[in-house]
């Protein structure tokens, strides 16, 4: 690199950049931009934003200077958060000030708070227009008796809080407010900080994370930033040291420059410090503002994310949504076979076969007359009829977390299919499903979630065999859309990731009948393979890169086996049959692990893997069912299933299948009406109304009774 040697703050950039890529301590801070404000502000200090980015707030501290006033500078930005956009709006002197440092505001933007390092006081100002420092109006202070070189300020975020440094003691000191963001109802906590000493011996910002379990605190006595735990939130008096960073190479590398303030902004996704060469005296110096980009939320370093308990849970819950979405395509269609082998050549398929008893002679042989068009018990269908069908589900279950988050599952779906006859194998059926599934995963308790709609289809094949014997197969194709949301530290990070899955089934059966209770022992294969493609997590928070993670592409193999026995029972009734079925099934799962790699966005050098090793081996399922068959061809049939592992979680499902069976256009109806009965009967045959129709009066003495034919048909 060559180094063009043009003024001293090209030279800072030079040693600064030098620094940043050459030590591990900045690896997930990346310097952004910088601005030079020296002809606005000669004493730059601290530095605060308004919440939505679109204004920053410096205070200048100007009087040493001859004729120079302390102030406050407003700059209003055109693109949030972005300094390079920043334009001097208002410069408004702050009364009552000596030596302005830290600027805080209310949440409202219609209270600002001033730290007077001159006179060792906070000074409270009432803003008449929200967030507008030109607005500024002097109310009341607060003084910090105990303390020398008061420059730091923070409250909670409620008010009720409030936090300040100075070299004095060195500890940061605690406050109650009993009147919420009014200084001059403060009150002294027990409690305080230990020493800073060897830390900071000369502090000039503070702030707390949004929760209040981490603080950083810097100053010019190291030019550092220097990072804390808490274990209490916002109890100073349980900080623990936790990390330091500094910022030496950048705000040192002249003997007058300084350190002067800091903030992390936009829900800590940017830092920014203020630097000043300290040169009041001439009025000549460099005053910049820098601006960063952090790579994690809330932290300057950035935590190895394959030990993140929310990123193992999704990298977990990607494959077991993938065998779920398998397992949630193929059932329904087995659903379907198992119902074609329940109710196979049974003539309540057909209204035809509505018995009609009569004990009136004369109408009983009408109806004699129209049973001879009643066909037989085994109905044998026409290769050219399709039998739609179609199933909708809910399931709802819980993963444990097994050194990842915890997930809770919400999924349903539906699909939509039609079968026929083969024409060169009546003991064969084949057909085609559309299928739709929506697999909902939340993780951990922060918000993270899966949500992954799945697009199916799939060809099947079951064989009826008289032998009892059967066969069934399925292979399909899914398209797979996820919406995946992580948070972390309070920033949501989103990204939408797509996916493609091949799969395929094969079920080997008898099926054993009996008088009361039918078995069907069988074995099945279930193999799968989907491929989710590589996609980077995105934020629209402060900046697009923090915390966000890049994935790689992610190969999932899936290879179940299930061994088990169905049974059913049916209950024949005149107008439907009632069957109630169940099962009992092990479950192998023999699927491989598969790995996941990622890394960080901001730091793409550095690659982290997670397996999704195979946690549920040995699994089970139950269920049971029933399905009423009504004469005119409808059929429902109801399922409850239970999948799960011993200690590793369960799912519970619900299954509705409404299925069709095409039949003749055939009509009954029957009648009484005082002291006579009818009778009328209707086909359809070929395209031709066949009407039949009688009349009996009961309670005449002289016998009355007809019967008429009518044969119609629209040309």
């Amino acid at each position: 690199m060559k180094i063009i040697n043009v003024c001293e703050k090209n030279f800072l950039f030079v040693l600064f950049f030098f620094f940043v890529f050459s030590s591990n301590s900045f690896g997930f801070i990346t310097f952004k931009q910088s601005k030079d404000i020296s002809s606005d502000a000669t004493g730059l200090r601290q530095i605060n934003f308004k919440p939505d980015g679109k204004i920053m707030y410096v205070t200048n501290r100007e009087k040493d200077a001859t004729s120079a006033v302390d102030s406050v500078k407003q700059y209003s930005l055109s693109t949030p958060f972005d300094i390079s956009t920043a334009t001097l709006t208002s410069s408004t002197t702050l009364t009552n000030i000596d030596k302005p440092h830290a600027i805080h505001f209310k949440t409202d933007g219609k209270v600002m708070y001033v730290v007077d390092n001159g006179s060792l006081t906070i000074e409270q100002y009432n803003l008449t227009t929200a967030w507008d420092t030109s607005t500024l109006v002097h109310d009341d202070n607060f003084t910090i008796s105990d303390e020398s070189q008061l420059r730091s300020l923070a409250f909670k975020y409620d008010g009720t809080k409030m936090y300040v440094t100075g070299n004095e003691t060195e500890v940061i000191q605690q406050f109650t407010l009993s009147t919420p963001w009014d200084v001059t109802s403060a009150t002294k906590d027990s409690t305080e900080s230990s020493a800073l000493t060897g830390k900071e011996d000369n502090p000039r910002s503070i702030q707390f994370n949004s929760d209040g379990t981490i603080f950083y605190i810097g100053g010019n006595g190291s030019d550092s930033i220097h990072k804390y735990t808490l274990s209490t939130p916002w109890d100073v008096s349980t900080l623990e040291f936790s990390q330091s960073y500094s910022f030496s190479a950048q705000v040192s590398s002249s003997g007058n420059s300084i350190m002067a303030g800091f903030i992390f902004t936009a829900n800590f996704t940017k830092l920014y410090i203020t630097q000043d060469t300290d040169s009041r005296q001439s009025q000549t110096g460099v005053n910049t503002v820098y601006e960063y980009s952090v790579a994690c939320a809330e932290t300057i370093t950035c935590l190895d994310a394959s030990t993140n308990a929310d990123v193992k849970s999704i990298i977990e819950a990607n494959v077991e949504s993938a065998k779920r979405i398998i397992k949630n395509n193929t059932l329904p269609i087995f659903h379907r076979t198992e119902w074609l082998r329940r109710h196979k050549n049974k003539d309540n398929l057909s209204n035809l076969n509505a018995e009609i008893d009569f004990t009136n002679q004369k109408i009983e042989k009408i109806a004699n007359a129209l049973n001879i068009l009643k066909k037989e018990k085994d109905r044998t269908y026409n290769s050219d009829d399709w039998f739609e069908w179609s199933e909708g589900r809910i399931s709802l279950g819980k993963k444990d977390a097994n050194g990842a988050s915890s997930r809770d599952i919400h999924s349903y779906g539906f699909s939509i299919g039609a079968d026929r006859i083969k024409k060169e194998d009546r003991d064969s059926m084949y057909g085609y499903v559309f299928q739709y599934t929506n697999d909902n995963v939340d993780i951990g308790s922060n918000g993270t979630n899966l949500n992954t709609d799945s697009y199916s289809f799939a060809l099947y094949d079951t064989k009826l065999r008289d032998d009892q014997f059967f066969t069934d197969s399925v292979i399909g194709l899914s398209l797979l859309d996820i919406d995946h949301q992580r948070v972390i530290n309070g920033n949501t990070l989103r990204g939408d990731r797509e996916g493609q899955q091949i799969y395929g089934s094969i079920n080997f059966g008898k099926r054993l009948v009996d008088e009361e209770l039918n078995y069907n022992p069988g074995i099945k294969l279930d193999l799968g393979y989907t491929k989710l493609k590589a996609f980077r997590e995105k934020t629209t928070i402060g900046n697009a890169l923090t915390d966000s993670l890049i994935y790689k592409e992610q190969n999932i193999k899936t290879a179940l086996a299930t061994i088990g026995l169905l049974f059913d029972t049916a209950n024949q009734q005149e107008e439907k049959t009632t069957n109630h079925h169940g099962r009992l099934e092990y479950v192998g799962d023999f699927s491989p692990s598969s790995n996941a790699e990622f890394y960080y966005l901001n730091n793409q050098s550095t690659n982290y893997e997670y397996k999704a090793n195979n946690k549920s081996k040995h699994n089970y399922r139950i269920g049971y069912g029933f399905d009423i068959t009504s004469i005119s061809g409808w059929s429902i049939v109801t399922n409850f299933e239970r999948f799960g592992a011993s200690g590793k979680g369960y799912v519970n499902e619900l299954y509705l299948l409404l299925g069709y069976v095409p039949i003749d256009d055939t009509e009954y109806a029957m009648s009484l009406d005082n002291d006579k009965a009818s009778l009328s009967y209707k086909r359809d045959l070929n395209g031709f109304d066949i009407r039949m129709s009688s009349n009996y009066s009961l309670m005449s003495a002289i016998p009355d009774y007809g019967a008429s034919i009518e044969v119609s048909s629209t040309f």
